[in-house]
C-alpha cells in the first residue's frame, strides 16, 4: 500500500501560515480555537468573488475616515531605512521610521501612553503593531523582551488590555480609574508566548480590560470566528470605545488612522487574492 500526503499551498497574495498566531488578540474571544483558513475550506463553504465584494462593503474598514493613501501610493521605490540601511518600502519594522515623507502621512496623539511588550521571537516584519509606532510615535513605545522593562506600571494609572477572566469591558471600568488612567499596556506575541508576561507579579496588579466583540478583517478568513483581532485591531477598538466611555456620546473617528497602514495593506492584498479568482 502506498500513503501520499498533499499539502495545498496557500495562496500568493496571503502571508504564510506561521504568521497566524504573530497576534496574541486574534484570541481575544475563542482564544483556544484552532484558527484555519480559506485555503483548507471546502469548495461548498468558499466565498464567491461576488460574496466577498458584497462582504467587504461591510466590514469596519470601510467606515473609517483615513487620510489620503496618495502618498503611499506614489511610494513605488524600496527605500533605504537610515538607521538600519535595510531596504523597505513604506516604513522600517526595525527601527519605526516611516520612510514616506512624514508630513504627507497622518501623526496621531493618544490620550493614554501606550506600552506595548513585544516578545524577543516575535518576528517584527508579521507584527501588526509597528505601523501604529511609525504613526503616533510620541504616543507608543514597543519593548522588546521577554522581561518586564523599566517602565510606568501603577496600578492607579495604567490599563491592561487583554481578555482575561476577571477583565471589563471599558464601558464598565470605574469612572475614575478611566479619567485617572494615563497608560495603556499591550501584548504583542504569540498565544504560548504570552504566559511569560501574564506570570509578572507587576501585571497581575493592573485592571485587565477587554474590547467589546468585533469582526476582524485580518486577511485570511478563519473557519470558527471572526471575532480574533490582529493587535493593532485591538488597539484602535480600545480608544474607539474608551472615547465613547469618556464622552458619553457617539465616537467621531479620531483615531482612525491608527489603521491607515494597515488598511493600506489589507486593500492591496484583498484586490491581488480577487484579481488572482479571476
Amino acid at each position: 500500500f502506498f500513503f501520499f500526503l498533499m499539502i495545498r499551498r496557500p495562496p500568493r497574495s496571503t502571508l504564510d501560515r506561521s504568521s497566524a498566531a504573530s497576534d496574541v488578540y486574534k484570541r481575544q474571544i475563542y482564544y483556544c480555537t484552532l484558527i484555519k483558513f480559506t485555503w483548507n475550506y471546502p469548495k461548498s463553504q468558499r466565498k464567491s468573488t461576488v460574496q466577498y465584494r458584497n462582504h467587504r462593503k461591510e466590514l469596519y474598514l470601510h467606515k473609517l475616515k483615513l487620510s489620503s493613501f496618495e502618498p503611499l501610493d506614489k511610494a513605488n521605490e524600496r527605500r533605504k531605512c537610515p538607521k538600519c540601511d535595510r531596504s523597505k518600502k513604506l516604513y522600517c519594522p526595525y527601527c519605526y521610521v516611516s520612510l514616506v515623507d512624514t508630513s504627507l502621512i497622518p501623526q496621531l496623539t493618544l490620550p493614554l501612553h501606550v506600552s506595548v511588550l513585544q516578545h524577543p521571537k516575535e518576528k517584527v516584519e508579521r507584527s501588526s503593531i509597528i505601523p501604529a509606532k511609525v504613526l503616533a510615535p510620541s504616543s507608543l513605545d514597543i519593548y522588546r523582551m521577554a522581561s518586564l522593562p523599566a517602565i510606568h506600571l501603577d496600578p492607579n494609572d495604567t490599563l491592561f488590555l487583554y481578555p482575561t477572566e476577571t477583565a471589563k469591558a471599558i464601558k464598565d471600568v470605574d469612572r475614575d480609574l478611566l479619567k485617572n488612567a494615563k497608560h495603556l499596556l499591550m501584548i504583542d506575541s504569540t498565544w504560548a508566548q504570552v504566559q511569560t508576561f501574564l506570570k509578572l507579579p507587576e501585571v497581575k496588579k493592573l485592571t485587565a480590560v477587554k474590547i467589546s466583540a468585533a469582526e476582524t478583517t485580518f486577511w485570511r478568513y478563519q473557519q470558527v470566528d471572526s471575532t480574533n483581532l490582529a493587535t493593532v485591531e485591538a488597539l484602535y477598538f480600545f480608544f474607539k470605545e474608551y472615547d465613547e466611555a469618556m464622552n458619553g456620546s457617539e465616537y467621531d473617528g479620531k483615531y482612525d488612522n491608527l489603521l491607515y497602514f494597515y488598511t493600506y495593506n489589507y486593500n492591496i492584498i484583498q484586490e491581488r487574492y480577487i484579481n488572482e479568482k479571476k
